[in-house]
């Protein structure tokens, strides 16, 4: 019986292995390629799988599609270019894949919360600041629920304890605004309310201290990123939360399979902030 589970379990991790590297490929072709339209035929044939299988794989390993996968990137490497280079909207528009500017443009607003015009200003502003100093900050001035409708705890990350933003999102990939955010230090607990009835997906995300703002909301590499979620949703329903009071948290390193941090919710909130002191 031994031989037949240890020989089950062989026959698991090597699919599991080669599922994992099939992914990979797949991944790094799309970010090699941004520009491409990448029809998930192409993605398939990369991964040597038939496009049926390699879309259920795909989920499997990442939990998400591969066409959400490779949006999320193409909007994170536009925040690079827009970091780090004086490259025109149009002209990064077009380089990620986009033919029209209009559409490229509301859809950076939506995903990332801000305009690539304003994005752009608020890097020149804030840019060069320590992430972690910002975090501290913003978590200084928060403001508790007025309604806690449950907690959640934050463990792992950095070795030293990091102030860490938490959000509640409507999806698993860390894009819009979400419908909740606070900043806590790991290892810490966050109590949240105010929610309306709805399905969340409760990210958490911090950086090591030398990571600068620029680095943290532009970064497309996994160094120095912690990222965590829930193993679960959380349900509101009637105003109160349907699945457990208390959800756990495990901060842990950026994986290549994880999606990129779209959204630069902690520079929004710090530019608020300072909008609404200068007012």
């Amino acid at each position: 019986m031994d031989g037949e589970h240890g020989t089950s379990r062989y026959i698991e991790e090597s699919t599991a292995d080669d599922w994992m590297r099939a992914v990979l490929r797949s991944i790094g072709v799309m970010r090699e390629n941004l520009g491409h339209e990448h029809s998930l035929r192409t993605l398939a044939e990369v991964a040597w799988l038939s496009p049926f299988h390699f879309h259920r794989v795909f989920h499997k390993v990442t939990n998400f599609t591969p066409a959400r996968f490779l949006a999320a990137w193409r909007m994170a490497e536009a925040k690079r270019l827009l970091a780090y280079t004086p490259d025109s909207v149009t002209d990064i528009c077009m380089r990620i894949g986009y033919s029209s500017l209009g559409t490229f443009t509301s859809q950076f607003t939506r995903m990332v919360g801000v305009s690539p015009g304003r994005f752009r200003r608020l890097l020149a502003t804030a840019g060069d600041q320590p992430f972690n100093e910002m975090l501290a900050a913003l978590g200084r001035t928060q403001r508790p629920p007025s309604r806690v409708q449950l907690t959640v705890t934050v463990s792992g990350g950095p070795h030293a304890p990091a102030p860490t933003a938490v959000g509640l999102f409507s999806t698993g990939i860390p894009q819009q605004r979400p419908a909740f955010c606070a900043v806590t230090w790991a290892p810490g607990t966050v109590p949240v309310g105010d929610l309306p009835d709805g399905v969340y997906y409760p990210l958490a995300m911090c950086f090591d201290p030398a990571v600068t703002v620029t680095e943290a909301v532009a970064m497309t590499d996994l160094e120095g990123c912690f990222v965590g979620a829930a193993e679960s949703v959380v349900s509101i329903v009637g105003g109160r939360v349907a699945s457990p009071a208390t959800v756990p948290v495990r901060l842990r390193n950026r994986r290549e399979t994880d999606p990129p941090l779209v959204l630069a919710l902690p520079l929004l909130m710090a530019a608020g902030a300072t909008e609404r002191s200068a007012a």
